[in-house]
């Protein structure tokens, strides 16, 4: 930083300032107006963090254990970046919702890079296993960028082994960059093939507005090569859209039933989503936050809560640049397609069980190391 010389201009440009307004001598009406300023924004922030109102706690199924024999071995590959400052929830929370749903056996994470660089994603996703003693979970760190070699990728080796030493048995699911996915195909030419089922989270229909922001798509356009390979793979795929999360906000009544629930995995959620939960809430104008990234476990486990249908996604490598999807639904397409969420209360019910139950395996886990 210090040797960029931008860095020195900015600071001559602000000591110059500075001196300005000295001279003038509005120097304290300026300091008075930012602090004026500053207080007005933290107060607003603030209300939009805790100001959620009082809820009872919801009626939450209680969700049984599952066999292992039927269970549904899953990879998750990621860029989880939850607890970061004005870094994205959602792979967190989908994360949170695999480990509590009794149908899920996680084989393990693979990071990516999106949200933020994949050191980042690694550390945050080790973190947060921790935290919830899964430490017996296995994270892997995948290519910093869609350039890198596959041979140095270790999530692609991972992806590779652990797939081909299992064909046919296990859904990878996927809500960062693909890259992973693209290297694991280029150590294993028939690695796609070899999957039970792949669900990816990215891709848009249309230009994504959200309360007049347009959004960038975040996801395939990272690296589309990647995706367009993913997309075409020889198993069945499901694509979760942009278009899902903003029919799966999570506003101001879920956050205080969330907090009403009280639990210590609740109330980790709430700490650790708070800030973004104020920050899109200001931003945006629409209460609360988007649930992209769980959409995508849950259109496993739970595919009745959404809209679907079957399509040929007809997209080119240049199309995927911007993550647009080009789709032909006057045929019965290979690709499912998740249009929206369906059910919103079915959806937001199917998180606070899961993560109900998750909060009962993290105490025995702590009851069994303390023995």
């Amino acid at each position: 930083m210090f040797r960029n010389p931008w860095f020195w201009v900015t600071i001559a440009l602000i000591a110059l300032g500075v001196a300005l307004t000295a001279t003038l001598g509005v120097f304290y009406w300026l300091v008075g107006a930012f602090a004026a300023a500053i207080v007005t924004l933290l107060v607003a922030f603030l209300l939009s963090a805790y100001a959620v109102g009082r809820a009872e706690p919801p009626q939450v199924p209680r969700l049984r254990k599952v066999p292992q024999s039927e269970r549904l071995s899953i990879i998750y590959d990621c860029d989880l970046t939850l607890g970061r400052p004005f870094r994205d929830v959602g792979d967190g929370l989908a994360l949170l919702y695999i480990l509590g749903e009794p149908r899920l056996y996680l084989r393990f994470v693979a990071t990516t890079y999106g949200n933020g660089p994949v050191a980042m994603t690694t550390r945050a996703t080790s973190r947060l296993l921790n935290r919830l003693e899964f430490d017996d979970v296995a994270v892997i760190d995948g290519a910093p960028g869609p350039d890198d070699d596959p041979k140095a990728n270790r999530a692609a080796r991972y992806l590779r082994n652990i797939v081909g030493a299992d064909p046919g048995a296990i859904t990878l699911i996927a809500t960062g960059s693909m890259t992973n996915l693209k290297h694991a195909a280029a150590l294993d030419p028939n690695f796609f093939g070899k999957l039970r089922g792949l669900y990816l989270c990215g891709g848009i229909t249309a230009p994504l507005t959200w309360n007049g922001h347009r959004l960038a798509e975040r996801n395939f356009s990272l690296d589309p090569e990647a995706a367009y390979q993913a997309i075409h793979a020889a198993c069945p795929v499901t694509i979760v859209t942009g278009e899902v999360g903003l029919s799966a906000i999570f506003r101001a009544p879920q956050f205080a039933a969330l907090q009403a629930l009280d639990d210590p995995v609740s109330r980790l959620i709430v700490r650790k989503t708070r800030f973004w939960f104020a920050l899109t809430r200001l931003w945006f104008r629409d209460g609360g936050f988007a649930m992209w990234d769980s959409a995508a476990p849950l259109a496993l486990t739970c595919p009745d809560l959404f809209e679907c249908e079957q399509v040929y996604v007809t997209s080119t490598r240049d199309e995927l640049r911007t993550g647009r999807l080009m789709v032909d639904p006057s045929k019965y397409g290979p690709v499912r397609l998740v249009r929206g969420v369906r059910d919103f209360d079915g959806f937001i019910t199917a998180h606070f069980a899961a993560w109900r139950r998750l909060w009962r395996r993290v105490s025995g886990r702590r009851r069994s190391k303390s023995r």
